[in-house]
């Protein structure tokens, strides 16, 4: 039997990116945004679906999923009519993508990272397709989008911090403490609150910190944080999770087929199995065929 459920990920990758409308990159547009050493580079198995993958997670993770949100508003903005247009929209269902920033879908996500949305997972939207200067910020969890604040665009040498404003998190904690509060590090910490200047610094060299509020609570990076890479260290994680479960796979499934060919024997002699992914981008086993889902139990048997 003929299985290479490695070459079946980067097929099904590949129409992932078609579905959700994101350009597929070379391996040479790639492997320069690859923080690793030359040698492992060209050198370590899959490396080019490893990028793929995780450029695609990276992607995938700046864009707003299109469902009818419960919003939630801040009292920032309690008597703000410039966001009701973005309320309506989020209420209904309605596709918002076009309001992000035009550098979500970037080939090179190294050059073009939004490091606010992997550190702290906080979204910015402009007001019009064709930009604003001032810009909505959003936090989102499970179906509901929490309205948090409106800043103006950070100019680089701007005293005002956009970015790393600090506040964002403050009004998350003061409106709904409950959300975050699986993200707290400490309570009373006696860590030193950083200057503007040290986090920008910070944020230019892949430095993920956490952000004391003004009770004293520390919280870690709600987002998860980035890697030296400038790519979402949650996006990586998923890359390596998937891969690994895939290498498994390739090992487990031809361990035991003689037990799946004989709980398929009413439906064919020669099975053709196939890696598929999931609507959460996990992996499942089909009889391609007759388009049957094997029910994997990996330590029991099948």
């Amino acid at each position: 039997m003929n299985i290479n459920f490695l070459d079946d990920l980067k097929n099904e990758i590949i129409k992932a990116f078609e579905d959700n409308n994101i350009p597929i990159p070379t391996a040479e547009k790639l492997i320069v945004q690859n923080k690793r050493s030359k040698e492992l580079k060209y050198y370590i198995v899959h490396n080019y679906l490893e990028d793929l993958l995780n450029h695609f997670f990276t992607v995938k993770s700046r864009l707003i999923p299109i469902i009818k949100w419960n919003v939630h508003i801040s009292d920032k903005l309690s008597n703000c009519e410039e966001i009701q247009d973005i309320v309506y929209k989020l209420e209904n269902g309605q596709d918002i993508n076009n309001l992000l920033s035009k550098k979500v879908k970037k080939i090179n996500q190294a050059k073009n990272p939004d490091q606010l949305k992997y550190e702290w997972g906080i979204y910015h939207l402009h007001f019009k397709e064709s930009r604003t200067s001032d810009l909505l910020f959003i936090y989102f969890s499970g179906n509901n989008a929490y309205l948090i604040d409106i800043l103006g665009h950070e100019n680089p040498n701007s005293a005002i911090p956009t970015w790393t404003n600090t506040n964002l998190i403050q009004i998350l904690h003061d409106n709904w403490p409950q959300v975050i509060m699986s993200k707290i590090f400490q309570k009373n910490s006696n860590t030193p609150i950083l200057t503007i200047k040290q986090r920008r610094n910070l944020r230019k060299n892949s430095g993920n910190t956490t952000i004391v509020v003004s009770d004293r609570t520390e919280y870690l990076p709600l987002g998860g944080g980035f890697t030296t890479s400038n790519h979402p260290i949650l996006s990586r994680f998923k890359t390596d999770s998937l891969i690994q479960k895939v290498i498994n796979l390739e090992k487990i499934v031809p361990a035991n087929i003689d037990i799946i060919k004989k709980e398929l024997i009413n439906m064919t002699t020669k099975p053709n199995l196939k890696l598929k992914l999931d609507d959460n981008f996990q992996p499942i086993i089909i009889e391609e065929t007759h388009n049957i889902v094997l029910n994997l139990k990996l330590n029991k048997g099948f």
